[in-house]
């Protein structure tokens, strides 16, 4: 297995797929690109502190700390079949229930950018919109 590893700064444009030879990873400075998935895929891409909806003394109604990135705002450059995450949305929840944006990238530096927007790669963050709980993301969704 070889990776595809970028080195920016570079700008995808247009429609693009990258792949890794012979099943490896596509990668910038060697992390993983985070890519869409379907909500509530195992295992999760993140995770996340639990929204604490209804307020204590009870307890949350959905406790998982699972976050997967569900929307990307970019389409056009794919690892595979999957659309590479330039920001974008994320659920939350072992039934996806609470919504949350990604932040810009941490370790994208300097970046390599989809259409001038700069592509998350795994340990980058995003905000739960219910809590304002940050989550991590540990796993691409690269298969």
């Amino acid at each position: 297995m070889a990776n595809l590893d970028l080195k920016g700064p570079l700008n995808l444009m247009g429609n693009l797929t990258l792949q890794g030879a012979s099943g490896g990873k596509v990668t910038i400075a060697g992390l993983e690109i985070l890519v869409e998935v379907a909500p509530g895929t195992m295992p999760a891409q993140g995770s996340a502190p639990p929204v604490m909806l209804p307020p204590p003394p009870a307890g949350p109604t959905d406790p998982a700390p699972f976050v997967d990135v569900i929307n990307s705002f970019n389409k056009t450059v794919k690892v595979g079949s999957k659309p590479a995450v330039a920001q974008g949305m994320v659920i939350q929840g072992s039934t996806p229930t609470w919504p949350g944006m990604m932040l810009p990238t941490q370790g994208n530096n300097p970046p390599v950018t989809a259409s001038g927007l700069p592509i998350n790669v795994v340990n980058d963050q995003a905000v739960i919109f219910p809590s304002g709980g940050s989550a991590q993301f540990s796993s691409s969704g690269q298969t």
